[in-house]
């Protein structure tokens, strides 16, 4: 189920694309990024399908898993939320959302999880890589 641009995502957004660039500056991406982690540590997640359905819910988009490999996943950010933030702002970044799903696939998959990700413009769509280090295992 697509989020709508309701008045609350609208909010969101302004937030997202016009007061937090001005007050992080030159360091937006990396404090979003563990703000995502930190965000994500909030939720049991128990499974991929758990973790797109969460992040529909809190009004980040749409989240398909394209490709799942042993050391990654690739994912697809996309939907009403994606567009109207691309479409109001050119340099809308998508760390808080990277973060968020490296944190939560980190925590079903328990081993070690960063991500990436990339605009892909037709469609307007976010591909997300988050890369799993099976070294790097939280189990004991």
């Amino acid at each position: 189920m697509e989020q709508e641009a309701t008045p609350h995502v609208q909010g969101i957004t302004l937030l997202r694309d016009q007061l937090l660039p001005k007050l992080l500056k030159e360091d937006e991406e990396s404090i979003l990024y563990w703000a995502g982690k930190e965000l994500a540590r909030s939720y049991d997640f128990s499974s991929v399908e758990d973790i797109l359905q969460t992040m529909e819910e809190v009004s980040f988009g749409t989240v398909e898993m394209v490709e799942k490999k042993r050391s990654s996943y690739r994912f697809h950010l996309f939907g009403s939320v994606v567009t109207s933030r691309l479409n109001g702002n050119k340099n809308a970044t998508f760390d808080l959302e990277t973060g968020f799903l490296a944190q939560a696939v980190q925590q079903v998959s328990q081993v070690y999880s960063e991500g990436t990700y990339r605009l892909i413009k037709k469609g307007s769509r976010i591909e997300i890589l988050i890369q799993t280090d099976r070294k790097e295992s939280l189990t004991e």
